[in-house]
């Protein structure tokens, strides 16, 4: 008899669990598809950069519902070697989260840099709320000082997001792959 039930549960869970995944397995597979930077003085700049496939219906409908949804790129800095391990110099989350509040019918976005505020906005256009979740521009990430390296440098970046769940109440997070930036140089100190 035990035996019987343990099979039922298995069965039960593999049902419930492939679900999702075979409705998921019609969206596109989320990733950052570009991610360009450009050094400016001390600062390494991210000039642009865009998540693709991450706003899918699900994700869209929780936002809509009202949910605060978070989309948080994790950004490193590393130093290149060519015949070693690279070197991790520094990391940062760049966090956007939406929240719509359905008593003025507006999306209030909230921009932040290791949970340091950015930026803060509100809109009522859900286009210009999915272009601010999935692309960013002239984002100042970090500051090389004096003394570190400022050759064969590279930045990699990727996104994690909820974008479902499991039994209907238990979130699932996504997470892209990383991206990696091309090698770059930070300009010479000027005096």
């Amino acid at each position: 008899m035990r035996v019987r039930k343990g099979v039922a549960v298995l069965v039960l869970v593999g049902l419930a669990d492939g679900a999702p995944a075979a409705a998921a397995k019609d969206l596109p597979v989320p990733r950052i598809s570009v991610l360009r930077i450009e050094p400016r003085g001390p600062d390494v700049i991210i000039k642009r950069f865009h998540l693709e496939g991450a706003l899918n219906p699900e994700l869209a409908r929780k936002i809509e519902a009202g949910l605060e949804t978070t989309i948080r790129y994790d950004i490193r800095l590393y130093r290149q070697f060519r015949w070693w391990f690279d070197s991790f110099q520094e990391a940062r989350i760049y966090q956007v989260t939406v929240t719509f509040d359905p008593v003025t019918r507006e999306y209030v976005v909230d921009e932040t840099m290791d949970a340091k505020p950015l930026r803060h906005s509100t809109t009522r256009d859900f286009d210009e709320v999915a272009r601010t979740l999935a692309d960013g521009e002239n984002l100042v990430v970090f500051r090389v000082a004096e003394g570190k390296p400022h050759h064969n440098l590279y930045v990699s970046m990727r996104a994690t997001f909820d974008s479902r769940y499991l039994f209907a109440f238990i979130p699932v997070d996504t997470r892209t792959g990383w991206k990696k930036s091309r090698k770059f140089d930070m300009p010479p100190a000027t005096p």
